[in-house]
């Protein structure tokens, strides 16, 4: 009880003491399937362009993107956050059996049909990173009507497609690191069981020992002083960030995991045909979570006329390449709003 006591002063004082943290804008929830979405509508309205973001994780909440990197895009265009079932502080009670990619899709589409019922929304505009890159990939499967464009960073459109070549990152950096005889102890072992978990389905022990390694070979971010941290992300991001990581990080992933369906749902890779809508590609280079393979193959099979999808690597990146490289990511960003909206 202490401690929640403690992170709800936390809570309190962030909201009130700092001004990005004032609820400015139109705060909503949206009710779906026994989920209550919270919404968060910011900046620019009068532009009629409107960027909804696709949290990642699946766990993350939508509001904990909300930075100086998306402040910049406020003075725009309106950005639109929101939290998905199960993640961040979406709040109701969810049955198990919601918690499906199809669900997660009725969901986004809930949201957007009330965006729209709210606000004049002329252009829209989804921003899938990571997960949200999933989930952005199944939205546009049956919903590219009225989506003027879609912006898909280190987006991981089909798991075991991507599963391959994440295994594949730290095993190529567990062989520099002991060829040079560096952190031995750490690495040792490692090629040949990367080499041994690919072909296979993902399970929870294999993803975690993944995503320490990964984490370790900077996969995330490609310099680690890039990092915002726990202690900045408090500060510089949003305390919504911090009750996601208490409380709801991890339902999501445990479940789509488990289930075949949700899990089978995930690989997607033929199915970008389908997708037509103008699309800008945007990845690190040097990303291990989702590597840049994962780049080429979304380019080459999205459906999009090649004179309306665009591909654009950030050389100086692994993962997080708003935070890496900000302005070159707001520059891509904006130029491909400014030309669809």
């Amino acid at each position: 009880m202490r401690t929640l006591a403690t992170v709800a002063l936390l809570l309190a004082a962030l909201l009130t003491g700092c001004g990005r943290f004032q609820t400015e804008g139109d705060f909503f929830f949206v009710r779906s399937a026994g989920a209550d979405l919270p919404v968060w509508v910011r900046g620019n309205t009068d532009s009629g362009v409107f960027m909804v973001v696709l949290a990642g994780g699946p766990g993350n909440s939508s509001m904990s993107y909300l930075s100086p990197v998306t402040e910049s895009l406020e003075e725009k265009y309106a950005v639109v956050y929101w939290d998905q079932r199960a993640t961040g502080v979406a709040q109701g009670n969810p049955t198990p059996e919601t918690i499906s990619l199809a669900q997660f899709v009725a969901d986004t589409h809930a949201v957007i049909s009330t965006l729209r019922q709210r606000h004049d929304v002329q252009k829209l505009f989804l921003l899938g990173p990571s997960w949200g890159g999933t989930l952005g990939t199944a939205y546009l499967l049956e919903h590219q009507e009225g989506v003027a464009g879609w912006i898909d960073l280190d987006g991981n459109h089909d798991w075991q497609k991507n599963w391959d070549f994440a295994l594949d990152y730290v095993k190529v950096h567990a062989e520099r690191k002991l060829a040079a005889g560096e952190e031995v102890d750490t690495w040792r072992g490692v090629p040949e069981w990367a080499e041994s978990m690919k072909g296979t389905r993902i399970i929870s022990d294999n993803l975690w020992k993944w995503q320490r390694l990964c984490t370790k070979a900077g996969g995330y971010f490609h310099e680690p002083s890039n990092s915002p941290g726990l202690g900045a992300e408090l500060l510089l991001f949003s305390p919504f960030s911090f009750g996601a990581m208490l409380t709801n990080n991890g339902i999501v992933l445990e479940k789509l995991l488990s289930d075949d369906a949700f899990y089978d749902a995930l690989q997607m890779s033929s199915k970008l045909s389908r997708i037509t809508i103008p699309s800008l590609v945007l990845w690190g280079r040097h990303d291990g979570a989702v590597p840049v393979a994962m780049a080429h193959d979304a380019y080459d099979n999205l459906g999009t006329p090649p004179e309306h999808k665009f591909l654009v690597i950030f050389e100086k990146s692994a993962h997080m390449a708003p935070f890496e490289e900000p302005e070159a990511f707001l520059t891509a960003v904006t130029q491909f709003i400014e030309k669809y909206r």
